[in-house]
């Protein structure tokens, strides 16, 4: 356990030092990037689970599928989830929940070789969309 926290560790912070910023929102303690690295994108979000705001994440290699996966979410009238498995050994799932009035996302992700599991805090629809704009 130890050396795979070890090694997660390494390659986000080699993935920090390399990842581009695309963009970011910070709300209260909690926070939500995407980086692009090399032709992958990465999400990095801070772990409601983790008493420390530790980053979680998980990448994907276009941006446009999660993209519309996430603005999908938001443009569907009921609350509900959509489930996707990014590699053999993570699930990704993005909760859609009206909140107040507002349709909010949260991240929840499962590692299934770690048995761990991370959730997000909730975001609103501009918040997410503003991680997908490029920074000029």
């Amino acid at each position: 356990m130890i050396r795979i926290l070890i090694f997660s560790f390494i390659l986000l912070s080699s993935l920090f030092s390399f990842g581009q910023e695309i963009g970011s929102v910070k709300n209260g303690n909690y926070s939500i990037k995407l980086l692009k690295s090399n032709n992958q994108f990465l999400v990095v979000y801070s772990d409601l689970n983790s008493e420390n705001f530790n980053n979680r994440s998980f990448h994907f290699p276009n941006k446009n599928t999660i993209y519309n996966i996430i603005v999908d979410g938001f443009d569907a009238i009921n609350d509900h989830q959509v489930i996707v498995k990014t590699n053999n050994d993570t699930i990704i799932k993005f909760e859609f929940k009206k909140i107040k009035g507002k349709k909010m996302l949260k991240i929840k992700q499962n590692n299934l070789i770690s048995n761990t599991f991370s959730t997000s805090a909730f975001f609103t629809k501009n918040e997410i969309l503003n991680i997908f704009r490029e920074k000029a």
